[in-house]
């Protein structure tokens, strides 16, 4: 059993926007399951309880209030504009300079293949050295040397 999906629909029920299926699986779930069926049972007894209370109104200079504080929020003010253009600027500035940087770098895989791959090698066996000498031991042994093939 999903009681779940049932549980989400026990305030869709009580306000009448199940279809008929819907609601018709939903009795017959509640009627079946102990734990849903308390559960229907509170949501029914609180939905009942709030229809009860009295409707009122709010005082019409409170509504006046509100509405006047939506419309101030909502409306744009010229700095935000300003200062969103003004931010606009840096940021295509860095993205124009972004896609020229991978511009720059795929052609120039695309040309030179084996300076790029030679260069890559080159770098990377420089790193592995670096961090071998620097991890290892502040003075490399020979048997470092012979091990390792390291020939500088």
């Amino acid at each position: 059993m999903n009681c779940t999906r049932y549980a989400r629909w026990f305030w869709d029920d009580l306000e009448g926007r199940l279809s008929a299926a819907q609601a018709q699986e939903l009795r017959a779930h509640v009627q079946a399951c102990p734990r849903c069926q308390r559960q229907w049972e509170a949501a029914r007894a609180t939905y009942q309880a709030l229809r009860g209370l009295p409707r009122l109104r709010a005082p019409e200079r409170l509504i006046q209030q509100t509405r006047a504080r939506i419309r101030a929020a909502s409306t744009p003010k010229p700095v935000a504009a300003w200062w969103k253009r003004v931010a606009l600027a840096p940021a295509l500035g860095i993205l124009a300079a972004a896609a020229w940087w991978g511009w720059l770098a795929i052609n120039s895989a695309i040309m030179h293949p084996d300076t790029m791959a030679s260069q890559n090698t080159e770098n990377w066996v420089e790193l592995h050295e670096q961090l071998e000498l620097a991890d290892w031991s502040p003075t490399p042994t020979p048997r470092y040397f012979i091990t390792t093939g390291y020939t500088r």
